[in-house]
Protein backbone atom coordinates (compact mmCIF):
# COMPACT_ATOMS: atom_id res chain seq x y z
CA UNK A 1 0.00 0.00 0.00
CA UNK A 2 1.48 3.71 -0.96
CA UNK A 3 -0.55 5.41 1.46
CA UNK A 4 0.94 7.11 4.48
CA UNK A 5 0.01 5.47 8.29
CA UNK A 6 -0.98 9.14 9.42
CA UNK A 7 -3.16 9.60 6.47
CA UNK A 8 -5.55 6.77 7.49
CA UNK A 9 -8.04 8.41 10.04
CA UNK A 10 -11.54 6.83 11.32
CA UNK A 11 -14.66 8.40 9.89
CA UNK A 12 -15.12 11.62 11.51
CA UNK A 13 -17.71 14.19 12.79
CA UNK A 14 -18.30 17.89 11.27
CA UNK A 15 -20.25 20.18 13.32
CA UNK A 16 -24.42 19.36 12.93
CA UNK A 17 -27.42 21.35 13.94
CA UNK A 18 -30.51 19.81 13.36
CA UNK A 19 -32.65 21.57 10.92
CA UNK A 20 -36.45 23.33 11.85
CA UNK A 21 -37.90 20.88 9.63
CA UNK A 22 -36.38 17.78 11.55
CA UNK A 23 -37.60 19.74 15.04
CA UNK A 24 -40.93 20.15 13.68
CA UNK A 25 -41.26 16.80 12.71
CA UNK A 26 -40.57 15.42 16.35
CA UNK A 27 -42.46 17.75 18.00
CA UNK A 28 -45.73 17.07 15.41
CA UNK A 29 -47.34 19.63 16.95
CA UNK A 30 -47.36 18.52 20.57
CA UNK A 31 -48.76 14.88 20.19
CA UNK A 32 -47.19 11.97 20.14
CA UNK A 33 -45.66 10.49 16.31
CA UNK A 34 -48.17 7.52 15.62
CA UNK A 35 -47.42 4.48 13.35
CA UNK A 36 -48.31 5.04 9.55
CA UNK A 37 -51.18 2.34 8.68
CA UNK A 38 -53.13 2.68 5.89
CA UNK A 39 -51.97 6.23 4.93
CA UNK A 40 -52.39 7.25 8.02
CA UNK A 41 -51.11 8.26 11.42
CA UNK A 42 -52.74 5.85 14.30
CA UNK A 43 -52.25 6.41 17.92
CA UNK A 44 -51.67 2.70 19.68
CA UNK A 45 -54.63 0.89 21.40
CA UNK A 46 -52.25 0.04 24.01
CA UNK A 47 -52.12 3.46 25.29
CA UNK A 48 -48.38 3.38 25.90
CA UNK A 49 -45.53 5.71 24.47
CA UNK A 50 -41.68 5.41 24.27
CA UNK A 51 -39.16 8.28 24.17
CA UNK A 52 -36.90 8.79 21.13
CA UNK A 53 -33.19 10.57 22.70
CA UNK A 54 -30.12 11.45 21.72
CA UNK A 55 -27.35 9.10 23.07
CA UNK A 56 -25.57 11.48 22.99
CA UNK A 57 -27.04 13.35 25.14
CA UNK A 58 -29.87 11.63 26.39
CA UNK A 59 -31.77 14.73 25.31
CA UNK A 60 -35.27 14.07 24.23
CA UNK A 61 -36.40 13.76 20.54
CA UNK A 62 -39.71 13.02 20.41
CA UNK A 63 -42.21 10.65 21.66
CA UNK A 64 -44.00 7.69 19.83
CA UNK A 65 -46.77 5.44 20.02
CA UNK A 66 -46.20 2.36 20.49
CA UNK A 67 -47.88 -0.42 18.11
CA UNK A 68 -49.49 -3.24 19.67
CA UNK A 69 -51.43 -6.47 19.02
CA UNK A 70 -54.57 -4.71 17.39
CA UNK A 71 -52.50 -2.10 15.09
CA UNK A 72 -50.35 -5.24 13.38
CA UNK A 73 -53.65 -7.01 12.68
CA UNK A 74 -55.16 -3.46 11.61
CA UNK A 75 -51.50 -2.77 9.08
CA UNK A 76 -51.94 -6.24 8.00
CA UNK A 77 -55.45 -5.87 6.94
CA UNK A 78 -54.48 -2.35 5.23
CA UNK A 79 -51.82 -3.96 3.21
CA UNK A 80 -53.73 -7.24 2.31
CA UNK A 81 -56.46 -4.65 0.71
CA UNK A 82 -53.63 -2.38 -0.90
CA UNK A 83 -51.81 -5.84 -2.15
CA UNK A 84 -55.52 -7.26 -3.90
CA UNK A 85 -57.38 -3.78 -4.61
CA UNK A 86 -60.47 -4.80 -5.89
CA UNK A 87 -59.17 -7.46 -8.36
CA UNK A 88 -57.53 -5.47 -11.10
CA UNK A 89 -55.95 -2.29 -9.49
CA UNK A 90 -54.02 -3.60 -6.54
CA UNK A 91 -50.27 -2.89 -6.02
CA UNK A 92 -49.75 -6.72 -7.31
CA UNK A 93 -51.04 -5.49 -10.54
CA UNK A 94 -49.67 -2.49 -10.89
CA UNK A 95 -47.13 -2.55 -14.37
CA UNK A 96 -43.60 -2.49 -13.21
CA UNK A 97 -42.82 0.56 -14.39
CA UNK A 98 -45.46 2.63 -12.23
CA UNK A 99 -43.90 1.00 -9.45
CA UNK A 100 -40.45 2.31 -10.49
CA UNK A 101 -41.82 5.77 -11.13
CA UNK A 102 -43.17 6.28 -7.52
CA UNK A 103 -39.60 4.77 -6.27
CA UNK A 104 -38.01 7.19 -8.20
CA UNK A 105 -40.66 9.91 -6.85
CA UNK A 106 -39.89 8.69 -2.80
CA UNK A 107 -36.20 8.81 -3.57
CA UNK A 108 -36.30 12.41 -4.70
CA UNK A 109 -38.21 13.79 -2.01
CA UNK A 110 -35.74 11.73 0.37
CA UNK A 111 -32.64 13.78 -1.68
CA UNK A 112 -34.92 17.09 -1.23
CA UNK A 113 -35.52 16.43 2.64
CA UNK A 114 -32.01 14.69 3.02
CA UNK A 115 -30.85 16.78 5.91
CA UNK A 116 -33.97 16.00 7.76
CA UNK A 117 -32.65 12.16 7.69
CA UNK A 118 -29.00 13.23 8.27
CA UNK A 119 -30.60 14.71 11.68
CA UNK A 120 -32.77 11.35 11.85
CA UNK A 121 -28.94 9.05 11.34
CA UNK A 122 -26.69 12.08 13.20
CA UNK A 123 -29.26 12.76 16.51
CA UNK A 124 -31.39 9.94 16.78
CA UNK A 125 -29.01 7.36 15.82
CA UNK A 126 -25.87 8.87 16.98
CA UNK A 127 -23.75 8.75 13.81
CA UNK A 128 -20.85 10.72 12.99
CA UNK A 129 -21.61 13.43 9.91
CA UNK A 130 -18.98 11.33 7.44
CA UNK A 131 -20.84 8.08 7.93
CA UNK A 132 -24.43 9.30 8.21
CA UNK A 133 -23.80 11.09 4.74
CA UNK A 134 -22.80 7.63 2.98
CA UNK A 135 -25.57 5.75 4.61
CA UNK A 136 -28.29 8.36 3.62
CA UNK A 137 -26.51 8.06 -0.29
CA UNK A 138 -27.77 4.30 -0.17
CA UNK A 139 -31.07 5.88 -1.01
CA UNK A 140 -31.06 6.19 -4.03
CA UNK A 141 -27.94 3.74 -4.93
CA UNK A 142 -30.08 1.03 -3.51
CA UNK A 143 -33.48 2.29 -5.84
CA UNK A 144 -31.89 2.69 -8.59
CA UNK A 145 -29.79 -0.78 -8.67
CA UNK A 146 -33.42 -2.44 -7.78
CA UNK A 147 -35.06 -0.29 -10.32
CA UNK A 148 -32.88 -2.01 -12.58
CA UNK A 149 -33.41 -5.76 -11.36
CA UNK A 150 -36.90 -5.06 -11.18
CA UNK A 151 -36.92 -4.67 -15.36
CA UNK A 152 -34.72 -7.75 -15.45
CA UNK A 153 -36.41 -10.44 -13.69
CA UNK A 154 -40.21 -10.56 -15.15
CA UNK A 155 -43.43 -11.72 -12.97
CA UNK A 156 -45.60 -14.04 -14.19
CA UNK A 157 -45.69 -16.78 -16.39
CA UNK A 158 -42.16 -18.55 -16.91
CA UNK A 159 -41.10 -20.62 -19.79
CA UNK A 160 -43.23 -23.68 -20.58
CA UNK A 161 -42.20 -26.79 -21.34
CA UNK A 162 -43.48 -30.48 -21.95
CA UNK A 163 -43.56 -32.73 -18.91
CA UNK A 164 -45.62 -35.95 -20.25
CA UNK A 165 -47.85 -36.84 -23.82
CA UNK A 166 -50.62 -34.14 -23.42
CA UNK A 167 -49.18 -32.26 -20.22
CA UNK A 168 -47.18 -29.14 -20.13
CA UNK A 169 -45.90 -27.18 -17.21
CA UNK A 170 -44.46 -23.91 -16.61
CA UNK A 171 -43.55 -21.50 -13.83
CA UNK A 172 -45.61 -18.88 -11.63
CA UNK A 173 -43.52 -16.31 -10.28
CA UNK A 174 -45.29 -13.77 -7.78
CA UNK A 175 -45.16 -11.80 -4.67
CA UNK A 176 -45.67 -13.09 -1.26
CA UNK A 177 -48.34 -10.28 -0.74
CA UNK A 178 -47.70 -8.71 3.01
CA UNK A 179 -44.06 -8.56 4.03
CA UNK A 180 -42.51 -6.94 6.93
CA UNK A 181 -38.74 -5.98 7.43
CA UNK A 182 -37.69 -5.92 11.59
CA UNK A 183 -35.09 -3.22 11.19
CA UNK A 184 -32.34 -2.70 13.65
CA UNK A 185 -31.13 0.45 15.26
CA UNK A 186 -27.55 0.59 14.12
CA UNK A 187 -27.95 1.24 10.61
CA UNK A 188 -31.92 2.16 10.20
CA UNK A 189 -32.12 3.85 7.11
CA UNK A 190 -29.63 2.03 4.90
CA UNK A 191 -31.28 -1.16 6.35
CA UNK A 192 -35.10 0.01 5.56
CA UNK A 193 -33.85 1.00 1.55
CA UNK A 194 -32.27 -2.60 1.47
CA UNK A 195 -35.36 -4.21 2.78
CA UNK A 196 -38.32 -1.73 1.57
CA UNK A 197 -37.00 -1.35 -2.04
CA UNK A 198 -36.98 -5.01 -3.32
CA UNK A 199 -39.79 -5.51 -1.37
CA UNK A 200 -41.77 -2.69 -2.97
CA UNK A 201 -40.21 -3.65 -6.46
CA UNK A 202 -41.22 -7.21 -6.58
CA UNK A 203 -45.17 -6.41 -5.64
CA UNK A 204 -45.06 -6.96 -2.16
CA UNK A 205 -46.77 -4.28 0.21
CA UNK A 206 -44.69 -4.00 3.31
CA UNK A 207 -44.71 -3.47 6.83
CA UNK A 208 -41.63 -1.73 8.70
CA UNK A 209 -40.80 -2.07 12.48
CA UNK A 210 -38.29 -0.11 13.64
CA UNK A 211 -36.06 -0.57 16.38
CA UNK A 212 -37.14 1.60 19.37
CA UNK A 213 -34.20 3.55 19.74
CA UNK A 214 -34.34 4.84 16.23
CA UNK A 215 -37.97 4.96 15.07
CA UNK A 216 -37.46 8.26 13.02
CA UNK A 217 -36.48 7.84 9.83
CA UNK A 218 -38.60 4.71 8.98
CA UNK A 219 -41.73 7.60 10.42
CA UNK A 220 -40.54 10.14 7.97
CA UNK A 221 -39.68 8.17 4.82
CA UNK A 222 -43.71 6.78 4.91
CA UNK A 223 -45.04 10.46 5.34
CA UNK A 224 -42.87 10.64 1.90
CA UNK A 225 -44.09 7.73 0.67
CA UNK A 226 -47.51 9.03 0.76
CA UNK A 227 -46.12 12.44 -0.35
CA UNK A 228 -44.93 10.69 -3.56
CA UNK A 229 -48.06 8.75 -3.82
CA UNK A 230 -48.34 5.39 -2.92
CA UNK A 231 -51.34 3.71 -2.29
CA UNK A 232 -52.30 3.52 1.37
CA UNK A 233 -51.45 0.42 2.72
CA UNK A 234 -48.70 0.07 0.34
CA UNK A 235 -45.77 1.45 2.95
CA UNK A 236 -46.89 1.18 6.62
CA UNK A 237 -44.61 1.39 9.84
CA UNK A 238 -44.89 -0.03 13.35
CA UNK A 239 -43.11 1.17 16.19
CA UNK A 240 -42.53 -0.23 19.19
CA UNK A 241 -40.04 -2.73 21.08
CA UNK A 242 -38.98 -5.98 19.58
CA UNK A 243 -40.62 -8.42 22.23
CA UNK A 244 -44.18 -6.70 21.61
CA UNK A 245 -44.68 -5.09 18.46
CA UNK A 246 -42.08 -7.65 16.87
CA UNK A 247 -43.54 -10.65 18.32
CA UNK A 248 -47.06 -10.07 17.03
CA UNK A 249 -45.90 -8.92 13.63
CA UNK A 250 -43.96 -12.49 14.27
CA UNK A 251 -47.31 -14.33 15.22
CA UNK A 252 -49.40 -12.79 12.32
CA UNK A 253 -50.27 -15.21 10.17
CA UNK A 254 -50.88 -13.11 7.14
CA UNK A 255 -47.30 -11.81 6.99
CA UNK A 256 -45.80 -14.00 4.85
CA UNK A 257 -42.21 -13.14 4.85
CA UNK A 258 -40.01 -11.39 7.20
CA UNK A 259 -36.63 -9.88 6.55
CA UNK A 260 -34.97 -9.62 9.54
CA UNK A 261 -31.15 -7.86 11.43
CA UNK A 262 -30.69 -8.27 15.09
CA UNK A 263 -29.14 -10.55 17.32
CA UNK A 264 -29.01 -14.88 17.49
CA UNK A 265 -31.12 -15.10 20.03
CA UNK A 266 -34.06 -12.72 18.83
CA UNK A 267 -33.99 -13.97 15.16
CA UNK A 268 -33.87 -18.19 16.49
CA UNK A 269 -37.11 -16.85 18.56
CA UNK A 270 -38.83 -15.16 15.61
CA UNK A 271 -38.08 -18.18 13.07
CA UNK A 272 -39.49 -20.41 15.54
CA UNK A 273 -42.55 -18.02 16.24
CA UNK A 274 -42.97 -17.81 12.09
CA UNK A 275 -42.81 -22.14 11.87
CA UNK A 276 -45.52 -22.39 13.80
CA UNK A 277 -47.99 -20.86 10.93
CA UNK A 278 -45.49 -21.48 7.85
CA UNK A 279 -44.33 -17.40 7.17
CA UNK A 280 -41.08 -17.19 5.51
CA UNK A 281 -37.85 -15.80 7.37
CA UNK A 282 -34.63 -14.70 5.83
CA UNK A 283 -32.21 -13.13 8.44
CA UNK A 284 -28.65 -11.44 9.13
CA UNK A 285 -27.92 -11.95 13.18
CA UNK A 286 -24.62 -10.11 13.87
CA UNK A 287 -20.85 -11.08 13.98
CA UNK A 288 -17.76 -11.01 15.27
CA UNK A 289 -15.39 -10.27 12.36
CA UNK A 290 -11.76 -11.45 11.86
CA UNK A 291 -9.07 -10.00 10.22
CA UNK A 292 -5.66 -12.19 9.20
CA UNK A 293 -2.70 -9.90 8.81
CA UNK A 294 0.37 -11.80 7.12
CA UNK A 295 3.84 -11.26 7.55
CA UNK A 296 4.62 -9.10 4.46
CA UNK A 297 2.07 -6.88 5.26
CA UNK A 298 3.07 -3.18 6.62
CA UNK A 299 1.70 -3.69 9.99
CA UNK A 300 1.51 0.40 10.46
CA UNK A 301 -0.74 0.83 7.37
CA UNK A 302 -2.69 -2.04 8.32
CA UNK A 303 -2.82 -1.62 11.70
CA UNK A 304 -4.82 2.09 11.43
CA UNK A 305 -6.93 0.65 8.40
CA UNK A 306 -8.47 -2.49 10.21
CA UNK A 307 -8.43 0.30 13.74
CA UNK A 308 -10.72 2.04 10.99
CA UNK A 309 -13.15 -0.49 10.43
CA UNK A 310 -13.26 -1.97 14.06
CA UNK A 311 -14.34 1.85 15.22
CA UNK A 312 -16.98 2.07 12.03
CA UNK A 313 -20.02 3.48 13.93
CA UNK A 314 -17.89 2.82 17.09
CA UNK A 315 -18.02 -0.78 16.38
CA UNK A 316 -21.69 -0.97 15.97
CA UNK A 317 -21.52 -2.45 12.73
CA UNK A 318 -22.29 -6.38 12.47
CA UNK A 319 -19.47 -7.26 9.63
CA UNK A 320 -16.48 -5.28 11.39
CA UNK A 321 -13.19 -6.47 12.70
CA UNK A 322 -13.12 -7.36 16.32
CA UNK A 323 -10.71 -10.36 16.13
CA UNK A 324 -7.03 -9.81 14.82
CA UNK A 325 -4.72 -12.57 13.73
CA UNK A 326 -1.61 -11.06 12.65
CA UNK A 327 1.99 -13.31 11.85
CA UNK A 328 4.09 -13.01 15.00
CA UNK A 329 6.86 -11.66 12.90
CA UNK A 330 5.13 -8.09 12.63
CA UNK A 331 2.96 -9.05 15.59
CA UNK A 332 4.97 -6.19 18.24
CA UNK A 333 4.89 -3.40 15.56
CA UNK A 334 1.05 -4.07 14.73
CA UNK A 335 0.43 -3.89 18.13
CA UNK A 336 1.64 -0.47 19.09
CA UNK A 337 0.46 0.57 16.00
CA UNK A 338 -3.09 -0.37 16.71
CA UNK A 339 -2.52 0.98 20.23
CA UNK A 340 -1.67 4.61 19.18
CA UNK A 341 -4.30 4.62 16.53
CA UNK A 342 -7.37 3.88 19.11
CA UNK A 343 -5.43 6.14 22.04
CA UNK A 344 -5.68 8.91 19.34
CA UNK A 345 -9.29 8.42 18.95
CA UNK A 346 -11.66 11.55 19.29
CA UNK A 347 -14.57 10.44 22.00
CA UNK A 348 -17.12 12.71 22.02
CA UNK A 349 -20.50 14.53 20.77
CA UNK A 350 -21.34 12.98 17.63
CA UNK A 351 -22.55 16.41 16.30
CA UNK A 352 -19.43 18.22 17.33
CA UNK A 353 -16.44 18.99 15.06
CA UNK A 354 -13.20 16.25 14.77
CA UNK A 355 -15.58 13.21 16.87
CA UNK A 356 -14.30 10.10 16.10
CA UNK A 357 -15.92 7.90 18.89
CA UNK A 358 -19.25 8.83 20.15
CA UNK A 359 -21.66 7.55 22.40
CA UNK A 360 -23.47 4.25 22.50
CA UNK A 361 -26.75 3.70 21.71
CA UNK A 362 -28.54 3.41 25.08
CA UNK A 363 -27.70 2.27 27.99
CA UNK A 364 -28.11 -1.25 27.81
CA UNK A 365 -25.68 -1.41 25.21
CA UNK A 366 -23.37 0.51 27.51
CA UNK A 367 -23.58 -2.26 30.14
CA UNK A 368 -23.15 -5.27 27.92
CA UNK A 369 -19.87 -3.66 26.38
CA UNK A 370 -18.39 -2.67 29.82
CA UNK A 371 -19.36 -6.74 31.05
CA UNK A 372 -17.64 -7.84 27.72
CA UNK A 373 -14.30 -5.81 28.65
CA UNK A 374 -13.94 -7.22 32.08
CA UNK A 375 -15.25 -10.96 31.21
CA UNK A 376 -12.48 -10.68 28.32
CA UNK A 377 -10.04 -10.07 31.07
CA UNK A 378 -11.07 -12.73 33.30
CA UNK A 379 -10.86 -15.48 30.35
CA UNK A 380 -7.35 -14.29 29.59
CA UNK A 381 -7.07 -11.59 27.50
CA UNK A 382 -4.07 -8.75 28.59
CA UNK A 383 -5.34 -5.45 27.83
CA UNK A 384 -3.20 -3.63 25.82
CA UNK A 385 -6.04 -0.34 25.89
CA UNK A 386 -8.24 -1.45 29.18
CA UNK A 387 -11.67 0.04 28.18
CA UNK A 388 -14.14 1.51 30.61
CA UNK A 389 -16.43 4.78 30.93
CA UNK A 390 -15.42 8.14 29.06
CA UNK A 391 -16.86 11.25 30.14
CA UNK A 392 -17.38 13.96 27.83
CA UNK A 393 -17.63 17.53 29.13
CA UNK A 394 -21.55 19.03 28.46
CA UNK A 395 -23.01 15.79 27.22
CA UNK A 396 -24.27 13.10 29.25
CA UNK A 397 -24.07 9.97 26.98
CA UNK A 398 -23.29 6.65 27.37
CA UNK A 399 -19.51 6.77 26.62
CA UNK A 400 -17.05 4.48 26.62
CA UNK A 401 -13.20 4.17 25.99
CA UNK A 402 -12.31 1.71 22.97
CA UNK A 403 -10.93 -1.75 24.49
CA UNK A 404 -7.82 -3.57 22.62
CA UNK A 405 -6.38 -6.55 24.11
CA UNK A 406 -3.67 -9.40 23.76
CA UNK A 407 -4.33 -13.00 23.20
CA UNK A 408 -2.72 -16.27 22.52
CA UNK A 409 -4.50 -19.23 20.05
CA UNK A 410 -5.07 -21.38 22.86
CA UNK A 411 -7.61 -18.74 24.87
CA UNK A 412 -10.87 -17.78 23.37
CA UNK A 413 -11.43 -14.45 25.00
CA UNK A 414 -14.12 -13.06 22.33
CA UNK A 415 -16.32 -15.76 21.66
CA UNK A 416 -19.28 -13.22 21.34
CA UNK A 417 -20.26 -10.19 19.17
CA UNK A 418 -19.09 -6.89 21.09
CA UNK A 419 -20.61 -4.02 19.69
CA UNK A 420 -18.06 -1.58 20.29
CA UNK A 421 -14.61 -0.38 19.15
CA UNK A 422 -13.17 -3.72 20.62
CA UNK A 423 -10.81 -5.90 19.29
CA UNK A 424 -8.69 -9.44 20.53
CA UNK A 425 -5.24 -9.18 18.76
CA UNK A 426 -3.30 -12.63 18.56
CA UNK A 427 -0.23 -13.29 17.18
CA UNK A 428 -0.02 -16.67 14.72
CA UNK A 429 2.71 -18.71 13.63
CA UNK A 430 1.30 -18.96 10.28
CA UNK A 431 -1.64 -18.85 8.07
CA UNK A 432 -3.07 -21.60 8.70
CA UNK A 433 -3.35 -21.18 12.54
CA UNK A 434 -4.92 -17.90 11.57
CA UNK A 435 -7.41 -19.35 9.44
CA UNK A 436 -8.76 -22.26 11.97
CA UNK A 437 -9.13 -19.38 14.59
CA UNK A 438 -10.80 -17.37 12.29
CA UNK A 439 -13.07 -20.13 11.50
CA UNK A 440 -13.63 -21.35 14.79
CA UNK A 441 -16.15 -18.54 15.72
CA UNK A 442 -19.81 -19.74 15.05
CA UNK A 443 -20.71 -16.12 13.64
CA UNK A 444 -19.53 -16.16 9.78
CA UNK A 445 -20.78 -12.48 8.65
CA UNK A 446 -17.35 -10.70 7.16
CA UNK A 447 -13.56 -11.41 7.38
CA UNK A 448 -10.66 -10.12 5.77
CA UNK A 449 -7.09 -11.15 4.62
CA UNK A 450 -4.41 -8.10 4.69
CA UNK A 451 -0.75 -8.85 2.02
CA UNK A 452 1.38 -7.74 -0.63
CA UNK A 453 0.27 -11.00 -2.41
CA UNK A 454 -3.34 -10.90 -3.20
CA UNK A 455 -2.93 -13.94 -5.38
CA UNK A 456 -2.43 -15.45 -1.85
CA UNK A 457 -4.53 -13.05 0.12
CA UNK A 458 -7.66 -14.74 -2.20
CA UNK A 459 -6.74 -18.24 -1.55
CA UNK A 460 -7.15 -17.71 1.69
CA UNK A 461 -10.12 -15.76 1.67
CA UNK A 462 -12.10 -18.30 -0.19
CA UNK A 463 -11.36 -20.40 2.62
CA UNK A 464 -13.36 -18.40 5.35
CA UNK A 465 -16.36 -19.91 6.72
CA UNK A 466 -18.13 -16.21 6.24
CA UNK A 467 -20.53 -14.90 3.68
CA UNK A 468 -18.03 -11.85 2.65
CA UNK A 469 -14.46 -12.79 2.20
CA UNK A 470 -12.22 -9.91 1.48
CA UNK A 471 -8.52 -9.14 0.59
CA UNK A 472 -6.65 -5.70 1.75
CA UNK A 473 -10.38 -4.22 2.41
CA UNK A 474 -13.11 -4.90 4.80
CA UNK A 475 -16.88 -3.68 5.55
CA UNK A 476 -17.07 -4.06 1.87
CA UNK A 477 -20.44 -3.91 0.49
CA UNK A 478 -21.73 -3.88 -3.66
CA UNK A 479 -24.61 -4.07 -5.47
CA UNK A 480 -24.91 -6.78 -7.48
CA UNK A 481 -22.96 -8.97 -4.96
CA UNK A 482 -24.80 -10.55 -1.98
CA UNK A 483 -24.54 -9.41 1.73
CA UNK A 484 -25.43 -12.55 3.72
CA UNK A 485 -24.33 -14.43 6.46
CA UNK A 486 -23.14 -18.12 7.32
CA UNK A 487 -23.12 -20.01 10.57
CA UNK A 488 -25.39 -18.14 13.22
CA UNK A 489 -25.00 -15.21 11.54
CA UNK A 490 -27.78 -15.53 8.25
CA UNK A 491 -30.24 -17.33 6.19
CA UNK A 492 -31.06 -18.61 4.39
CA UNK A 493 -31.85 -16.89 0.77
CA UNK A 494 -29.16 -14.74 -0.90
CA UNK A 495 -28.67 -12.15 1.41
CA UNK A 496 -28.88 -8.59 0.49
CA UNK A 497 -28.41 -6.29 -2.81
CA UNK A 498 -28.08 -8.54 -5.58
CA UNK A 499 -30.84 -10.40 -7.85
CA UNK A 500 -31.22 -13.36 -5.27
CA UNK A 501 -33.14 -10.78 -3.22
CA UNK A 502 -35.43 -9.49 -5.14
CA UNK A 503 -36.34 -13.11 -6.19
CA UNK A 504 -36.19 -13.95 -2.62
CA UNK A 505 -39.62 -11.66 -2.13
CA UNK A 506 -41.44 -13.65 -4.43
CA UNK A 507 -42.55 -17.33 -4.77
CA UNK A 508 -42.92 -19.27 -7.67
CA UNK A 509 -45.06 -22.38 -8.16
CA UNK A 510 -45.48 -24.93 -10.67
CA UNK A 511 -48.09 -24.70 -12.81
CA UNK A 512 -49.47 -28.42 -14.53
CA UNK A 513 -51.44 -28.02 -17.64
CA UNK A 514 -52.82 -31.55 -19.08
CA UNK A 515 -55.69 -31.63 -21.84
CA UNK A 516 -59.17 -32.47 -20.87
CA UNK A 517 -59.89 -36.10 -20.68
CA UNK A 518 -62.01 -37.59 -23.11
CA UNK A 519 -61.43 -34.65 -25.81
CA UNK A 520 -60.41 -35.51 -29.08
Amino acid sequence: MSVAPTEIQSLTAASFEAPAKFREFCRNGGEPLGGIIGGKSVPGTMNATFESCDPGSSQWLATVYEMGAAEVDAAVKAAQRAFAGNGVNGWRDFPVEERIELVKKLVELCDRDRDVLLACEILDGGKVSELAEGDVDQIRACAEYFCGVARRIPLGDGPGMDVADGVRGFTYREPWGVVAGIIPWNYPIVLTAWFMFPALLSGNCVLIKPAEDTPLSALYIAKLAEEAGFPPGVVNVLPGRGELTGQFIAEHPGVRYISFTGSPGVGQHILRTCDRHGTRMKREMGGNGSAIVLEDADPRVVARMIGRYTNQHYGQTCCTIHRVYVDQKIADDFIDAQREFFAGLKIGYQGEEGTQLGAVINATQEQRILAAQRETVARGGQPILPGGEAEVAGHDGYYIKPALYRTTPEIDCNPMEVFHAFATICPVSNSDEALALANRSPYGLGASVWTKDTERGVALAKQFRDGTCQVNCHNSIAYGLPYGGQGISGGPGAGVNCEETFTDYTQVKAVYVAEYPGEE
